[in-house]
């Protein structure tokens, strides 16, 4: 499969790049093997790991009860206590569902992925971190190892593998076989006779030495199954805020000027509307004063609309046009009788006259002429001033 699997790995603590089975120191920038990397990354969506170093990562596979798997997350550091040498609080925990009651678990220091989050930080792309072993080509009964010069990478199950130094690789491997013997066992390495003193324990197993190292070995892997990824909790890939930023930051920065721009010119548009309103409002309130000199302003134009609908009134008698009509009539027709003033009572709906007439018998004239005409008209006072009497009727519909 993985002529397509590109794998970025730790060795004495600088990054390289394995891709199509070549080896890119990314610390040389001299070689762009980085500014291709990154490229890539942009390109590509899949094919790319992060190895995380086998030999910080401790994997195994754990059975679990329906029960268990309800609370599995706040469980599974205390069900692993007993088996570790640091505190729960300091270790991190991964896993995959294998079936329905196994689970691969993966075990690292919190303290080693806080450092290989720092060293990946640069390349500003999320992607799978996978522990080394796992990415070792595997079988039932089938064990796969890759022998460098100092270390040792071994995968011997299907979650389960580990980076150990080579003095040490006997050991462990005579460890392994007396729990379970596998029927074959694929040995990459450039020096057959000097590995197979490291292999003297797997004498009565089959060995297949292919020679390449850890390029070779991957070429071979099956990667049809996603693998237990490390990213998991507190370490889970988050959205790229700082890189989205990064390339919309000129755009944001031109919505915002723009936005300014337009919450500036909408104060300036409601300025420049609140002095009109009160320049109308100053005009408003002197014609209402022109027409109403007392009384509270409230609403200008719905007053004076009130007033002029009670001076129109319901009916041709009651209202002050009603009166007017007939009370102009009959003023007219006396050319000795002059209107002092008049006044409109909205309440009572009658008109109040002060005269000036001749004499006595025009008032009453006057008031007869009211009367004729089907209206109420009652003289409420009258007085001699000079040649000529002064009086005042009140005038309105006859109840």
């Amino acid at each position: 499969m993985s002529e397509n699997l590109s794998v970025i790995y730790l060795r004495d603590g600088d990054l390289h790049w394995l891709d199509a089975g070549v080896t890119y120191a990314l610390a040389n920038e001299v070689s762009g093997a980085f500014e291709r990397l990154c490229q890539s990354l942009g390109e590509r969506d899949h094919g790319i790991v992060f190895a995380a170093p086998g030999s910080e990562v401790r994997l195994l596979e754990l059975t679990v009860t329906p029960e268990e798997k309800k609370h599995l997350n706040a469980s599974l550091p205390f069900m692993l206590e007993e088996s570790l040498t640091d505190n729960i609080e300091d270790v991190h925990f991964a896993r995959k569902a294998i079936d329905k009651e196994q689970y691969a678990i993966a075990m690292v220091d919190k303290s080693s992925m806080q450092l290989w989050e720092g060293q990946l930080e640069a390349l500003l792309a999320p992607l799978p971190w996978i522990p080394e072993p796992l990415l070792l080509p595997w079988t039932n009964s089938e064990w796969t190892m890759v022998i460098e010069a100092e270390t040792t990478v071994l995968r011997y199950g299907r979650n389960a593998g580990t980076r150990i130094e080579n003095t040490l690789l006997p050991t462990l491997v005579s460890a392994l076989l007396q729990e379970a013997s596998p029927d074959r066992v694929i040995v990459y390495g450039d020096q057959e006779s000097v590995d197979s003193v490291l292999l003297a324990p797997l004498q009565a197993v089959e060995v297949q030495w292919r020679t390449g190292g850890l390029p070779q070995a991957l070429m071979l892997s099956d990667r049809s199954e996603s693998a237990l990824n490390l990213l998991q909790g507190e370490f889970a890939p988050q959205l790229p805020y700082a890189r989205w930023w990064g390339q919309w930051r000129k755009i944001a920065a031109l919505f915002f000027v723009a936005l300014g721009i337009h919450l500036i010119s909408g104060w300036l548009d409601l300025q420049r509307m609140e002095r009109e309103n009160l320049v109308l409002r100053t005009e408003i309130e002197s014609i209402y004063r022109g027409v109403n000199p007392r009384g509270a302003i409230v609403d200008a134009e719905k007053q004076l609309r009130r007033q002029l609908d009670g001076l129109r009134g319901g009916t041709a008698g009651g209202s002050f046009t009603g009166l007017l009509a007939p009370v102009g009539a009959s003023l007219s027709s006396q050319d000795e009788t002059l209107l002092a003033s008049l006044s409109y009572s909205q309440r009572n709906a009658e008109l109040r006259l002060n005269l000036l007439a001749a004499d006595f018998a025009d008032v009453e004239s006057l008031r007869g002429s009211l009367e004729q005409a089907g209206y109420s008209a009652t003289l409420e006072s009258s007085s001699r001033s000079g040649d000529r009497v002064r009086a005042r009727l009140r005038v309105g519909e006859r109840p």
